[in-house]
């Protein structure tokens, strides 16, 4: 049995903030409303501080990195408070999870380093994590060469992905090395987040878990081979193990081929039949995170409370956050009800 006394605040927190989740239609329906009827709509949807900000500009369009970062600090409050329910490996999931964002200011950094870009225009790239930032900013941005970034990166907990990022960086010395090798070491460690789990929780979470390593395995994989032609060998090994669908073989069948109409001839039913009729990669990864979100719906209304349910809501906020950033975007540029659907990923 799962603990239900231990899981009893965390329970009570994620039923009040999937309150502030949208359905479908309610969303679809905010995309016909003008901003001032959206921004009143919305009050109580824990957006407090992006409608003070939009209202203090006159409804005028916010600079972008201003709006990324209301946005972000959104979700990463409310990742904030779900962790701090937690401890243990169930902490350490979570953490590890959301410590994602990290990622980017490193590969923010790495390209700008190779750019040779001053340390002031690098750092005004960089997007604010507080409580979850633990890189030493200073000492990144300080140092002298890539090589010297990955040795400090060394000195946190970010040790493996850096270590296995120099050694791919050694063989083919380019930035593009760096991020295919931190992007495969972090859900290789994702992975093993998920087996520090008991039994009973690795089960349940595997199925929404599972989809998403099949979606970033896909699109990887076609990327690799259709965009920057990598050989069969080299973007297979680029690949995570955990998929749900995808098992090796059939990624291995997948390195295979040389144009996006031949992934239909070895995806199994159940991922062919989410992708159908897609024609371009970012078709598919549309299509592939539909199905992620419905998964994650009907995880909220489970009765029976799990560590997934915390899981499937932040994945949920975190879309709808997104969606909405575009929709707010839409409606300052005054763009049209059609391209601000197709912006958010909605049929209009």
């Amino acid at each position: 049995m799962l603990k239900i006394a231990h899981y009893a605040y965390l329970q009570t927190l994620v039923a009040i903030f999937s309150k502030r989740l949208l359905s479908e239609q309610q969303f679809t329906s905010l995309i016909e409303q003008p901003l001032d009827e959206i921004l009143a709509e919305l009050s109580n949807n824990g957006l407090q501080a992006i409608i003070k900000e939009i209202y203090q500009f006159h409804l005028k369009p916010l600079p972008a990195g201003n709006m990324d970062n209301l946005f972000l600090t959104v979700l990463l409050d409310d990742a904030q408070s779900i962790i701090r329910a937690l401890s243990g490996a169930e902490r350490d999931f979570f953490t590890y999870w959301i410590r994602r964002f990290e990622l980017q200011n490193i590969k923010t950094i790495l390209r700008g380093k190779s750019l040779q870009r001053s340390k002031e225009l690098i750092r005004a790239e960089l997007t604010p994590l507080n409580p979850f930032s633990i890189l030493p900013i200073d000492k990144l941005l300080n140092a002298d060469s890539l090589t010297d970034i990955l040795m400090q990166l060394e000195k946190t907990p970010f040790a493996s992905i850096a270590r296995y990022g120099s050694k791919n960086f050694e063989q083919k010395r380019d930035v593009f090395t760096i991020e295919t090798a931190i992007n495969h070491q972090y859900f290789t460690g994702l992975n093993e987040q998920l087996k520090n789990l008991s039994n009973e929780e690795q089960i349940l979470l595997q199925p929404l878990l599972g989809r998403i390593i099949d979606q970033t395995n896909l699109i990887w994989l076609l990327r690799y081979r259709l965009s920057y032609n990598l050989s069969p060998s080299h973007s297979y090994f680029l690949l995570v193990s955990g998929g749900l669908y995808l098992n090796s073989r059939i990624l291995v069948q997948l390195c295979q081929i040389k144009s996006l109409p031949q992934i239909y001839d070895f995806l199994p039913n159940e991922v062919n039949k989410l992708i159908k009729g897609s024609n371009t990669i970012h078709q598919i990864e549309l299509c592939l995170e539909k199905d992620t979100i419905k998964l994650a719906r009907s995880f909220i209304k489970d009765k029976s409370f799990s560590l997934t349910h915390a899981f499937a809501y932040l994945l949920l906020r975190e879309k709808q956050l997104s969606q909405l950033h575009a929709l707010f975007k839409g409606k300052l540029l005054d763009l049209s009800d059609t391209e601000i659907a197709f912006a958010v990923g909605e049929d209009k």
